[in-house]
Order: structure tokens, then sequence, then C-alpha cells
């Protein structure tokens, strides 16, 4: 049985993933690792790009426990998930074919990033409420040094990530296999 996360949003519900270790490994461990140790809890979404993608963070959730980089396995594995709507993806720098924390819901299909950073998740309930938020009213957010090429849009009204959990029945997930390169704001060390 493959693991499953629970994203509760406050006061706006929950959007549940089942986990898919076997289309992606080394992202499903990190989500689980990170979940695990509550870094995604009380988090506030960072940007949402109509028509493209809500982005949960770009900043590493502001931790430094989360500011690490993994070989993206997005070309690794036979069971390969299409980047659309209703799966989650693992961020981070596709030229170089790596990964960090972050994590994102497409909101649109996205055939220009297949095979370079992975859908590691299927949602299964709450949909809604993701694409949802492509509709919030959003405010500008000045983009951090060396992000400046991209426009960045909040949600007005922050939307909360209460809390994520992980039910993995009872199985064992390791640590992430993480690079022993670390990302800077906008670059490589």
């Amino acid at each position: 049985m493959n693991p499953v996360a629970s994203i509760i949003l406050k006061d706006r519900g929950r959007v549940v993933i089942e986990l898919m270790p076997e289309a992606a490994p080394n992202a499903v461990n990190s989500f689980i690792s990170l979940a695990s140790k509550g870094y995604y809890d009380h988090y506030a979404i960072q940007r949402v790009v109509p028509g493209w993608c809500v982005d949960v963070s770009y900043t590493g959730f502001g931790r430094p426990e989360c500011r690490y980089l993994i070989e993206s396995d997005a070309k690794r594995s036979a069971q390969y998930l299409d980047m659309v709507p209703g799966v989650v993806g693992l961020g981070g720098y596709g030229e170089n074919m790596v990964c960090g924390s972050e994590f994102f819901f497409p909101l649109a299909p996205m055939p220009s990033i297949e095979g370079i950073y992975p859908a590691f998740g299927r949602i299964t309930e709450g949909l809604d409420l993701i694409l949802a938020l492509e509709k919030e009213e959003l405010k500008p957010v000045q983009s951090p040094e060396g992000l400046e090429d991209i426009e960045i849009n909040a949600p007005a009204v922050p939307v909360i990530i209460e809390k994520v959990t992980v039910d993995t029945f009872g199985i064992q997930y390791p640590e992430p296999v993480k690079l022993d390169i670390m990302p800077e704001t906008g670059g490589w060390k």
C-alpha cells in the first residue's frame, strides 16, 4: 500500500495525496521526511500562477533544514506520472536535473517540465481546493534576489497549510539521498 499524505488547509479543508514511490522514490522520501518533522506545518502558500501552478514554496520553506538538493528522479521510473492537474510535483533547478524540498500543484498540463521535475503523487481528495486557489485574489510579491525574472503573486489572504501528516502503513521510508551541493537564493554555491 502506498503512503497517503493529508494536507490540512486552515479554514478550507483537506487535500489527500497518494504518494507514488514507484514513480519518484527519492522525491517521496524527501516529502515524507520533511512532513514527519513538521517543516510544512503552519506555512503560507507562497505563490500562485494562474494557468500554471500553485507553488507552495520557492524558499525551502524558510528553513535551513529544507535547503538541500536531490537528484531528480523524473526520468528513472517506468511508473512515470504526467505533470497535469491532480498530481503533486517536486520543484528545483530543472536545467541541472536537481530538485529541492519545495512541492507544487499543476493547474494545467505542463508538458514542458515533464521528465525534468518529478511528479510524486496523485490527489485523491481535495483537488477542488487546489484548483480554487487559481481564482483567489492575488497580490504581487517582491522577488527575492536571484529570482527577479520570476513573477511572484501570493494569495491576498494567506492560505495556510495548518498540518501535513503521512500514513506510511507501517513501512519505514529512508531519508532522501541528498547531493553534496547546496542551493543559494537564485543559484549554486
